[in-house]
Order: C-alpha cells, then structure tokens, then sequence
C-alpha cells in the first residue's frame, strides 16, 4: 500500500540550512510537540496572530514570524529543538537568520499539520447532529 504524502512533505521533503537538515514532522514527533503546537496556536489565537495566518493563507511573513517568536518563544524553541534532534542551547546559539530560515522551513513543511490546527480554532463548531448528517450524506466519507 503507498502511503500517500501531504503537499509539504513533497515539495518539501528534507531541507539542509547551514549544515542541518530539516525533516517533516514524522506521527511520533507529533506527540513529543503536541503541548507546545497547542501552547503556540493558543497564544497565537489569543494575540490575534492566528487569525492573521488564516488570512494569509497560511503565508507566514517576517513580521508575523516575529511576533510569534515574541509571544511564544519557549514553545516555538522546543518545537525546534525536537524538530532538529538538538538541544534548546544548540538553537539558542544559532544565528538570528539561519534560526528564522530554519522556522521558516519548519512551518512549511508542516503547514497542513499546523493551519489544519488554525481551521479547528477558527471553524464553526461541529455538533453530534451535524457530523451524524454529514456522514448520512457523504456514507463516512471524509
């Protein structure tokens, strides 16, 4: 059976910046970053920041990566940290654009992971009623 990628991980797939190569998150990676993801969206959505993001299509300029830093950073260093198989010290020690190149790939090549997140917060709430009816009219399809 082919397992089917996402978008990112295609285009994507492995990156190296200044000698560390960056990987898509893997599942496992998932539950080693899911208090921090959370941690980053819920600041995010509190500071208006998320809403930004989904307006943007999912584009994450400069400005914003900056302020996600700012709000966020001890969250946002361990998602780096275990992202990149490095310490916290290792990051902190990077310089200050090879560390927003390596963000920035992060968040590319996880974008479906991470605004699917953002749609969540942002969507309307999903009722028992509404998803019996959407499985009635698509037979379980998602």
């Amino acid at each position: 059976m082919t397992e089917k990628q996402s978008d990112e991980s295609v285009l994507f797939p492995e990156v190296v910046v200044n000698g560390i190569t960056i990987k898509p998150w893997s599942f496992g990676v998932l539950f080693d970053i899911s208090s921090s993801l959370e941690a980053i969206l819920d600041k995010a959505e509190s500071s208006g920041l998320a809403k930004k993001i989904e307006d943007a299509g999912g584009f994450l300029s400069y400005t914003i990566l900056a302020r996600l830093f700012t709000v966020a950073s001890p969250h946002v260093l361990k998602v780096m940290s275990v992202t990149l198989s490095k310490s916290e010290e290792e990051i902190k020690a990077l310089d200050m654009s090879v560390g927003i190149q390596i963000a920035t790939v992060i968040y590319n090549q996880n974008k479906a992971t991470i605004t699917n997140s953002l749609k969540n917060v942002f969507g309307p709430p999903t009722t028992e009623k509404e998803k019996v009816v959407k499985e009635r009219k698509t037979g379980g399809q998602k």
